[in-house]
């Protein structure tokens, strides 16, 4: 079961899982360049309680680009696009939301459909069946997934589409208590971008 103070990406990924319709295709041109100290200078001024209103004025500020906006608009203005990589049909990119108290980042591929798909989940099928992770568990009594903070490895591309592959790491209870160990996910398109689903692959240790 995850931590309360984990719980913050739910609204995140329920966000983007809706992006279905975006009248672009997201691009290098997405993304929001500013400096750090810039950055948190324009934040610390924005009022908590309205955080996704001054985000998206704050984008304005920083003279993001129109392609920008539409992204930040897209995920209802929780963050913006830090990093991009085209891939395919379907591309990788970074997403940052400045207002989380734990995990301010997140991997999204885009330009599928939906446009946006979060790597954030709150569990993946198949992992407590997994005979690697029923031995791990006796070593670390509160094992679980943890679904952020995922940390890309790959994309594979075959005649059936495209897998992205990602490694979360498995904690023992607490967002603090990591192990050496994480659960490989494979995010899968087929060939003309729709989303599949997830899929546990293997126990790795990095």
């Amino acid at each position: 079961m995850l931590s309360k103070s984990s719980m913050t990406f739910i609204l995140f990924a329920s966000l983007v899982g809706t992006v279905s319709a975006a009248p672009s295709m997201y691009s290098a041109n997405s993304i929001v360049k500013v400096k750090p100290e810039k950055m948190m200078s324009i934040l610390s001024t924005c009022d908590l309680g309205n955080s996704t209103t001054c985000v998206g004025k704050s984008l304005k500020k920083w003279g993001a680009s129109p392609a920008a906006l539409q992204f930040s608009k897209d995920i209802k203005n929780e963050g913006f696009l830090v990093s991009f990589q085209e891939k395919g049909v379907v591309d990788l990119g970074e997403a940052f939301m400045p207002f989380r108290a734990n995990t301010n980042d997140a991997y999204v591929m885009l330009n599928g459909q939906p446009k946006v798909v979060s790597t954030e989940i709150q569990n993946i099928k198949g992992l407590e069946k997994d005979p690697q992770y029923k031995t791990l568990k006796k070593k670390y009594k509160n094992l679980e997934f943890w679904g952020t903070r995922a940390e890309f490895v790959k994309v594979n591309k075959t005649k059936a589409g495209q897998s992205f592959i990602f490694n979360y790491t498995l904690k023992d209870g607490c967002n603090a208590c990591g192990t050496p160990w994480a659960s490989q996910v494979a995010f899968r398109f087929n060939p003309q971008g729709k989303f599949l689903g997830s899929q546990f692959v293997k126990i790795v240790k990095p």
